[in-house]
């Protein structure tokens, strides 16, 4: 929900910074879509895990969401400074 909401803000900055800022929207607004079209099979694994009393840590999410964060930083950075 907070990737969607920054999205949101995204577009509120789109008339001071220009037309970069929809590459912004877009990596929040598809780091959004990622986590919720990908949050049935996590739970089911996670809930999977409780039972089995293992559960096992997804590294592949935690990294792509530290790339999108990452990407976000380094984009939003880039296109203030440039504005």
């Amino acid at each position: 929900m907070a990737l969607v909401t920054v999205s949101a803000i995204f577009l509120r900055w789109l008339p001071a910074h220009g037309l970069p800022i929809l590459l912004l929207f877009a990596v929040s607004a598809g780091a959004a879509a990622a986590i919720y079209f990908t949050q049935r099979r996590r739970y089911g694994a996670s809930s999977r895990g409780i039972a089995r009393e293992n559960v096992d840590a997804d590294i592949t999410a935690v990294l792509w969401t530290a790339c999108a964060g990452v990407s976000l930083g380094g984009l939003g950075i880039g296109v203030v400074l440039a504005g």
